[in-house]
This record gives C-alpha cells, sequence and structure tokens, in this order.
C-alpha cells in the first residue's frame, strides 16, 4: 500500500457520517413543518365548521317574518333541541347592550365575547354539538342579537366559536366568526 491510501483510511466513514447529521438536521425541519400543517388544518377545519353553524342560525332566523316572536328550534348531532329565539328589539330597547335582543354588542356591531354565556338573555346562545369525521364531535358557542329596525325590517347578527378555545387575558384564542344580514317581509 502506498503512502496515499493510508491516509484517506476512514475518510469515507467521517463523510457518511457528516451526510447523516446533515440529513437528520434537515428532516427534523421537515417534521416541524408537518406537525404544523396538521394542527393549521385542525384549526381551520374549527374555523369553517364555525362559519356553518353561525350561518345555519343565520338562516333560520332570517327565513321568519321579520316581526316573528316565536321560538324556532334546531336538534344539534348529540339529538339536543336548541331553542333560537327570533324576537328582535329597538336599538336600545332591548336586552342586549348597544341595542337589540339577545347578546351584548360591542361598538362596531358585532357580539361582545367578553360577556360570560350566562348571561346570555335565554334562548339568544347555545352550545351546539357539530358532528365530525370519525364520530368525533366539537361544541360550538353560539350567540346572536336581533336589532328590530322597523315592523318589516330587522338586522340579524350571529358569532360563534369552537367552545374549548384557549384562553389568553380572559378571551377566547380562536376569532369567532360573525355574520350578520338585514332582512325582512
Amino acid at each position: 500500500m502506498s503512502r496515499e491510501c493510508k491516509g484517506e483510511r476512514g475518510s469515507m466513514l467521517i463523510e457518511l457520517l457528516i451526510s447523516m447529521v446533515v440529513l437528520a438536521i434537515g428532516l427534523g425541519g421537515v417534521l416541524a413543518v408537518l406537525v404544523s400543517s396538521v394542527l393549521t388544518n385542525s384549526k381551520a377545519g374549527k374555523d369553517t365548521t364555525s362559519t356553518m353553524v353561525a350561518e345555519h342560525v343565520l338562516e333560520q332566523i332570517s327565513a321568519q317574518p321579520a316581526n316573528a316572536v316565536a321560538n324556532l328550534s334546531i336538534t344539534d348531532c348529540a339529538g339536543t333541541v336548541r331553542n333560537i329565539a327570533t324576537a328582535g328589539a329597538a336599538l336600545g330597547a332591548g336586552s342586549g347592550v348597544n341595542g337589540g335582543n339577545g347578546a351584548n354588542l360591542t361598538n362596531n356591531a358585532i357580539i361582545d365575547w367578553t360577556q360570560a354565556y350566562a348571561g346570555v338573555p335565554a334562548n339568544y346562545a347555545m352550545q351546539y354539538v357539530s358532528c365530525g369525521t370519525g364520530g368525533r364531535q366539537v361544541t360550538y358557542d353560539v350567540r346572536w342579537n336581533v336589532i328590530k329596525m322597523t315592523n318589516y325590517t330587522r338586522m340579524v347578527i350571529v358569532s360563534a366559536r369552537p367552545a374549548n378555545s384557549n384562553t389568553v387575558g380572559g378571551l377566547k384564542f380562536v376569532v369567532p366568526v360573525n355574520l350578520r344580514t338585514i332582512g325582512g317581509m
């Protein structure tokens, strides 16, 4: 054996070891991105369902005449019948702060989530259980306010979010869905 070959012994093993370390670091980064995308996908699914639940309540109320006062009922995935109050009140005349009947509104005319669930008037909030894939169920906190504009028109504001969202500074971390419409007959 020549002197040059003796000096190169083990160099392939060192190169292989270095390449394995580089590969492990790269795969670690890919794993972090993969875990992050799975969590983001789960959150997006809950946001979509929040929108669908809020839209369902909004459509149920909007399908009634503007001067209707009778409660509606819907059944959630758990088989529980939920009552939906449809009676509106003029700005400042109802039970809701900043207008109408129902959950309090902020100055921007969206549902005020700092109000405790127990503080929302009866039948203007519900814990709606939604069916999920694989038999998984998610509970959504849904609240609404109905503002009577005239005898023939009203504004309905509905908001929803997952009930078990993490809290940050007393507020839920998930941004709630807010929908509103003006309708009448």
